[in-house]
């Protein structure tokens, strides 16, 4: 097995209908600052923003980030195999397939990205900031290692903001060691639904400020058709630390299998899967995430790995420079995309203190600049939904 080679989880890429109205949400709403506006390596027609987390004095520097890529046609599919080869990419763009451009999660794709805030209190203010502004939200529920509120984003993809505490290790001196059930007070239909609903913050939370601004990544959830399966491929194959095994809170008879990247289990290097027998698959769109990427130290780790997980069976994409970071792709056993990830700088077309600022282009696209820049400027502008 390999031993943790992979540090965390580097990013999660989501696809927007309009990618103004998602700026507009997770800057106002939520807080997060651009860090990088570009267009996709694979294709200058498919514009990109990036948020990251803000720093604060004392605490562990995160590093994870959210990317978004805009896919707007109203009846045209995006590329049934995702945006993983150039040569595909530019043909599912030029040609698109008629349909639905909506995501649908099933098996095989990604179910939510859960965002960290430390404690209950800042949980409650979320709730109450949110709510205040027209956001739908659920929550909080008793997650038995944390607590959580959910929401959707602009284009409906599932993002749940989770606590600290009380943590992974208080129902089991050795972590994994086998299935623990869930209270059933914590279980759909055991819960107080009516009373999780009417738990709030008592005043409203006009600003995000540091004691409840979010800290980066909390863990990634995706949907596994056999759990088994997901087990002996993100363990004996990716070199992924099993960490819980329990039952899914919201769904009878499912389990939730919960993996680490990292010995110290901390934020960001938790990827979850519900196990759900037979679930139906999904389908890549808009309001759905397209892929996580993992993390390694450098190219040479990520050579290695690309070499590695070929020799294991796994089918890998090549190895391509993604602009602010070197990646490859692969699936899961249900046919969920991820990717392996060298350390994201976005500083090196950029001022650091200045991220975010400009549309940023390739050497080899800067003369193209007039045109990328009035292609992603015909959009409709977002309704106003936020003060």
């Amino acid at each position: 097995m390999n031993q943790m080679v992979i540090r965390g989880v580097s990013s999660q890429t989501f696809i927007a209908a309009n990618i103004r109205r998602t700026e507009e949400f997770y800057s106002k709403a939520l807080g997060l600052p651009v860090v990088k506006r570009t267009v996709h390596h694979h294709d200058a027609r498919l514009p990109i923003v990036t948020f990251a987390f803000q720093q604060f004095q004392g605490e562990v520097q995160r590093t994870e980030s959210i990317t978004y890529v805009e896919w707007n046609p109203v009846f045209y599919m995006m590329p049934e195999k995702g945006f993983i080869e150039q040569s595909e990419t530019v043909d599912g763009v030029a040609n698109p397939r008629v349909g639905d451009p909506r995501g649908r999660w099933g098996a095989g794709t990604n179910h939510h990205l859960a965002l960290h805030v430390p404690n209950r209190n800042g949980l409650l203010k979320w709730k109450r900031r949110l709510t205040d502004l027209g956001v739908h939200v659920t929550g909080p529920y008793n997650r038995h290692y944390f607590h959580a509120i959910y929401l959707r984003d602009p284009d409906g993809a599932i993002i749940e903001i989770a606590t600290t505490e009380p943590g992974f290790g208080h129902d089991e001196s050795v972590l994994g060691s086998g299935f623990r059930p869930q209270p059933k007070e914590n279980l759909i239909g055991g819960r107080d639904e009516l009373q999780v609903a009417a738990e709030t913050w008592p005043q409203p939370v006009p600003e995000v400020t540091v004691d409840f601004a979010l800290r980066g990544f909390h863990h990634i959830t995706s949907i596994s058709s056999d759990a088994e399966r997901t087990e002996n491929f993100f363990v004996e194959k990716i070199g992924l630390r099993l960490i819980k095994k329990t039952d899914y809170l919201d769904e009878k008879g499912g389990t939730h299998f919960y993996y680490a990247c990292d010995e110290d289990l901390s934020p960001g290097s938790v990827l979850t899967f519900f196990g759900l027998p037979g679930y139906k698959s999904g389908r890549l769109g808009t309001g759905l995430s397209h892929h996580f990427a993992l993390e390694v130290e450098n190219d040479a780790a990520l050579v290695h790995e690309h070499a590695r997980f070929k020799k294991l069976g796994i089918e890998v994409s090549s190895v391509q420079d993604a602009i602010y970071a070197k990646q490859f792709h692969f699936r899961d056993p249900d046919g969920h995309i991820c990717a392996l990830s060298t350390p994201n700088r976005f500083s090196v077309d950029e001022d650091a203190n200045l991220l975010g600022r400009k549309l940023c282009l390739p050497n080899a696209l800067e003369i193209e600049r007039s045109s990328i820049e009035r292609h992603i400027a015909h959009r409709p502008a977002p309704v106003p939904v936020l003060p």
